[in-house]
């Protein structure tokens, strides 16, 4: 360092400069850090506040037109999952994403408002809040509060991150608008309005499915069929490789076991053995019988009514008919989003082929009888 640099202390102000350029750079970066954490956090909350609709959705639809509550949720679902999806940076959606959840929020306090139970009252609250934001002032306090900017993020999903978005959205919006179709699948309005054995346990149901076949052959060639399911016994006529799959072992027949055809109040019928996934869910997964009307109806504590009508002397109809009465709370929120999105397709699914394997067996023994 030559005189000059000492006297003027040029020496030593060229890193201060530096050290606050630094300073600046990273209080810029944590920042734009703190930002797109924010958007992160507040997108996820918005896609879990989405999913959490499917439970709304499955409360409301129990006691008010199916037409509109599906409009609602609909809405309501799909615009909280795309705002989410936008808020974590997928294209396009990341421009929109504070009229979506407007527009959901306005839809799921109109859900919501048709069942207004306590323990729903926590999404109104955040529906609310959702529509604060859409007063400009209020919209730049929430900015400055907690940090989540107007403008899109820096940062996109990838291409793989937005399709997933997409496709949930996708799969939810398909569910809701699919679930009253095969929540009454092949039953018509005049068995809806019916009266089946087992009905008087549930006096005020909140949830029903309602599955229905023709078989054309006689209740007395149908019965030996039904009278029979059981995982040890005949098992379920429905997807038994898939049961297989998950450790169950279930093998469907396809014949009538004499042995097989006594059932009566008080029996157990056997989703799967005592030592299933290493006893996990107790020695005893299955439905216990609470009534028994032979030659006519089963019904199972748990699972529902099982009825045979006669249409004449050679065409049979077959009902399934599942009563709840689940009350909402917040334990339930979880729960029923999980039975709505995940547990009630695959029953569909298992319970449709269940009745189409009768309908076959059945058929099937009485052309060849």
């Amino acid at each position: 360092m030559n005189r000059t640099d000492a006297l003027t202390g040029s020496a030593e102000l060229e890193p201060v400069i530096e050290f606050r350029g630094a300073f600046r750079d990273t209080r810029r970066f944590t920042q734009s850090e703190g930002h797109s954490t924010m958007r992160r956090l507040f997108g996820s909350l918005l896609i879990l506040h989405g999913v959490a609709h499917a439970g709304a959705g499955m409360w409301v639809i129990g006691v008010r037109p199916h037409w509109a509550v599906s409009a609602l949720w609909l809405v309501s679902g799909a615009g909280f999952l795309t705002a989410g999806a936008g808020l974590l940076g997928a294209r396009w959606l990341d421009r929109h994403w504070r009229p979506l959840s407007v527009i959901a929020a306005l839809a799921s306090l109109g859900l919501l408002a048709m069942f207004p139970h306590p323990a729903l009252m926590i999404g109104a609250a955040i529906d609310g809040a959702l529509l604060v934001t859409a007063i400009p002032f209020a919209r730049e306090i929430v900015v400055r509060s907690i940090g989540v900017p107007a403008h899109p993020p820096q940062r996109h999903l990838s291409a793989l991150g937005t399709t997933l978005a997409l496709a949930l959205t996708a799969y939810f919006a398909t569910l809701v608008v699919l679930r009253p179709w095969h929540m009454r699948w092949g039953v018509s309005d005049a068995e809806l309005a019916s009266t089946l054995p087992g009905d008087e346990r549930v006096t005020h149901p909140r949830y029903r499915i309602d599955h229905g076949v023709t078989i054309n052959a006689p209740v007395d060639a149908v019965w030996p069929w039904l009278a029979q399911i059981g995982q040890d016994r005949a098992g379920f006529y429905s997807y038994d490789w898939l049961e297989r799959l998950v450790g169950d072992p279930v093998h469907n027949v396809d014949r009538v076991v004499p042995e097989w055809q006594s059932i009566h109040r008080g029996d157990f019928v056997r989703a799967a053995p005592p030592d299933y996934l290493g006893g996990a869910f107790g020695a005893r997964l299955g439905w216990p019988v609470t009534d028994v009307l032979p030659g006519r109806a089963i019904v199972l504590d748990g699972w529902g009514s099982f009825a045979l009508i006669a249409v004449n002397d050679t065409t049979t109809r077959i009902l399934v008919r599942t009563l709840g009465d689940r009350t909402p709370s917040l334990i339930g929120v979880p729960l029923a989003s999980l039975g709505t999105l995940v547990l009630e397709p695959a029953h569909f699914l298992m319970q449709r082929r269940m009745l189409l394997g009768i309908k076959e067996r059945a058929e099937g023994a009485w052309t060849n009888r």
